[in-house]
């Protein structure tokens, strides 16, 4: 077989060709991709101490957490050492919590990779917890062992295997930390596979039943944007291609390459294998605007035709290709012809570039799934066009989408994965990180205990607090949130979130349903709490130039404004004592101050020899613990 193949093309398509490869050199990196394909770097934050006050095992107790190390449990009243984690733990903390749900204390961490992780805080033992989400996400579905199960990786770490109807945590595949940039699953032959291209330019496959590694397929010159994989009847092939701008097939029994297909000028984009006059075809598309089909079995290229610029995204139904390109027009061509096929397609989204095809089916028909820029997917009936669904955008640009059984799976570049239901595009609860540092993290209390994060990705993520399932995810468009606060009134979980545009707002933890929004913040606050002041329900801010406010949580009117000495509070905690309200605030300067909340008069104030973290208010006294330890004043 000759693995070099060129082949004739429209003269338009050979001068546009050789145009883009004067301006794009040997491949287009990451700079030069359309927004469509370009990742999100996952946001950053600083790993810092930080503690609270709970109880383990029946004692009052504080955890503290190491920046760069590890945590520790200990009784707030003798000091003794309750529990840990290794020295060596790595650990970045953002937030920490404690909490007691189904007669377990429990202790979480919320990092600055987007991860939550939850222990048992009596035994050490692992309860749940999600990784990190090391940005933009590579998904895809099977229906392995009759259980649908979605798939997905960033661009580091492991890859990631829930199932898609509940979220339940299946296990992860070891991508050697390298992550994936885009992930394809197939069954063949009884073995259902799964093969996940590297930023580096390798290629895995593993039998996704029993996570056997099966090949490492090394070859590419680059970055591997696309994957195909082609069954027919016990034989398994699979098409790679990216930024080399060459598509290599190889034989998924041996993992031995079969052929090179050589002819894009361009970053090739997408890949899609289909059938014509009963022979396998591939179809390729590329950044130097041309779409081109190639017999499988001798490797020789078939046709090729000008689709536009900046091609991104490709499907095939039977004879018919759709593209997708950065202005998020879908356009249809017949595969043997290559000239525009009468079939009706969805308008797009103008101005919003489409960045991922995938076909599925649904009761019997043919469907298609379209991602957009702005987070957007579309639904339709491949044989009339006609709409199925059409959903918002959540989680950021779309970066990949499969489709399996009845569910749609999308991952976003900003590190989210959605799953939907194609019957009527119920959201499906995936335990998936956020896209960025956990701002703040807390346990609610009550009969079905909820643990609840917020992020800087802008979203909240509610899950159960035992076992980490039926999590739940709200992308609330309110921006980063720098703080967050959890409590029960009138039965309901209620949840209070800080963020950057000074607003505090009250959400229903089950539901996401915003409720009152609380203003006149001076600056962001990074610390959140709740108390019953007064008889009601209130929320307390710590901002960044010291003032603390208080707020009814039932109506958002502010009851209180206090002010500080300047630095930011780290921590504070309001209590009420024979119908007296006190509140008790520590800043970033290491002082501690205690307020009279009717008069707002200010009782005392101690300079303490490190920062509080987190303060205890009681009978007994006042307890703050920072880096060093527990003071009691």
């Amino acid at each position: 077989m000759d693995r070099r193949h060129r082949r004739p093309v429209p003269a338009a398509a050979a001068v546009l060709d050789a145009l883009l490869g004067q301006v794009l050199g040997e491949a287009a990196g990451p700079a030069a991709l359309p927004a469509a394909l370009a990742r999100t770097e996952p946001t950053t934050g600083t790993a810092r101490s930080a503690a609270a006050v709970g109880t383990v095992a029946g004692r009052a107790a504080y955890a503290l957490v190491e920046a760069g190390g590890a945590f520790g449990l200990t009784a707030l009243d003798d000091a003794a050492p309750l529990g840990g984690s290794d020295a060596d733990a790595g650990l970045a903390p953002t937030a920490v919590a404690l909490g007691e749900a189904g007669g377990r204390s429990l202790f979480a961490v919320g990092s600055t990779d987007g991860s939550v992780q939850v222990w048992d805080a009596a035994t050490g033992d692992v309860a749940h917890g999600t990784t990190g989400g090391e940005g933009a996400q590579a998904v895809a579905a099977l229906v392995c062992r009759d259980i649908p199960v979605a798939f997905s990786a960033g661009q580091g770490g492991d890859l990631r295997a829930v199932r898609a109807d509940d979220g339940r945590v299946l296990g992860n595949l070891p991508a050697g930390g390298r992550g994936a940039t885009v992930l394809r699953a197939a069954h063949c032959a009884g073995v259902d596979l799964l093969a996940a291209a590297s930023p580096d330019g390798t290629v895995r496959v593993w039998d996704a039943g029993t996570g056997e590694l099966m090949h490492l397929l090394v070859g590419h010159r680059g970055e591997v944007l696309a994957l195909a994989v082609l069954t027919v009847d016990n034989q398994a092939v699979l098409a790679s291609a990216g930024q080399d701008r060459r598509i290599r097939l190889w034989d998924l029994a041996t993992g031995q390459p079969v052929a090179e297909l050589d002819g894009h000028t361009g970053t090739v984009t997408a890949l899609a294998f289909t059938t014509l006059a009963d022979r396998p075809v591939l179809a390729s598309c590329a950044l130097d605007g041309t779409v081109r089909t190639w017999d499988v079995y001798d490797g020789r290229p078939l046709h090729g035709w000008p689709a536009g610029e900046w091609l991104t995204a490709l499907a095939a139904v039977g004879d018919a290709l759709y593209t997708g390109d950065e202005t998020g027009r879908i356009t249809v061509w017949d595969a043997a012809t290559g000239t525009p096929a009468p079939k009706a397609v969805p308008a797009g989204r103008p101005g919003s570039p489409l960045a991922a095809l995938a076909v599925g089916t649904l009761h019997g028909r043919p469907v298609l799934a379209s991602g957009f820029g702005d987070g957007a997917l579309t639904v339709w009936d491949a044989a009339t066009g006609g709409p199925l669904l059409d959903l918002p955008g959540e989680g950021g640009p779309v970066h990949s989408l499969d489709l399996t059984a009845d569910l749609l799976l999308c991952g976003t570049a900003a590190g989210a994965v959605r799953s939907h239901r194609l019957t009527d595009g119920t959201a499906l609860p995936l335990p998936v990180p956020h896209a960025g540092p956990v701002a703040g993290i807390a346990f609610t209390p009550g009969e079905q205990p909820l643990l609840a994060s917020a992020g800087r990705d802008g979203a909240i993520a509610v899950r159960d607090a035992v076992t980490g399932a039926d999590s739940r995810r709200f992308a609330t468009g309110c921006g980063p949130f720098t703080a967050l606060a959890a409590t029960v009134a009138g039965g309901q979980p209620i949840l209070a979130t800080a963020g950057e545009d000074l607003v505090v707002r009250l959400w229903h933890a089950g539901s996401g349903a915003a409720g009152p929004v609380c203003t006149g913040l001076p600056q962001a606050a990074e610390v959140l709490s709740f108390a019953v002041l007064g008889g009601r329900p209130a929320v307390i801010a710590g901002a960044g130039d010291g003032t603390v406010l208080v707020w009814d949580v039932q109506d958002g009117s502010r009851t209180a404004e206090l002010a500080g000495g300047g630095a930011a509070v780290r921590a504070v905690v309001g209590r009420e004592f024979d119908g007296e309200g006190l509140l008790a605030a520590g800043d970033a300067a290491g002082t501690l101050r205690l307020w009279h909340l009717a008069s707002a008069s200010l009782l005392n104030e101690a300079v303490l020899d490190g920062t509080p973290l987190a303060i205890d208010l009681d009978e007994a006294g006042l307890r703050i613990v920072t880096p060093a330890g527990a003071v009691t004043l």
